[in-house]
């Protein structure tokens, strides 16, 4: 059985590939071209599906989530859109509303120091 933390990070990939106007199938042709250094339609085809997968099933592994979502952090799509990816970091230690606050503090900081750059 899936955690809540393949349900979260689910969401949150698909939240972003929403925002940045791309389909389940353009991120996974893009994350296939990161992960692999083939251009075999076949395996892209069968990567997407497999990824399309990971964003539906419960027991996907939320590492192979993460590994995901640190991919997008560095695509340039991401970035020009002003997206920031949350990095999940489970913890017990605090609430639900702590944990949303300081949330919106680190976009806020990111914000700030990306906008400083330009």
């Amino acid at each position: 059985m899936g955690t809540k933390t393949t349900a979260e990070l689910q969401k949150t990939i698909k939240e972003l590939c929403s925002r940045v106007g791309w389909s389940q199938k353009a991120l996974a042709r893009q994350l296939h071209y990161e992960l692999y250094d083939t251009d075999n339609e076949c395996e892209i085809r069968q990567f997407e599906e497999r990824f399309k997968k990971d964003l539906s099933r419960s027991t996907t592994q939320p590492e192979r989530l993460e590994r995901y979502l640190d991919l997008m952090r560095e695509m340039p799509e991401i970035e020009k859109a002003g997206l920031i990816v949350p990095q999940y970091l489970p913890t017990d230690a605090l609430d639900i509303e702590v944990e949303e606050a300081l949330a919106i503090v680190s976009k806020e900081l990111t914000d700030t120091l990306r906008a400083q750059k330009e």
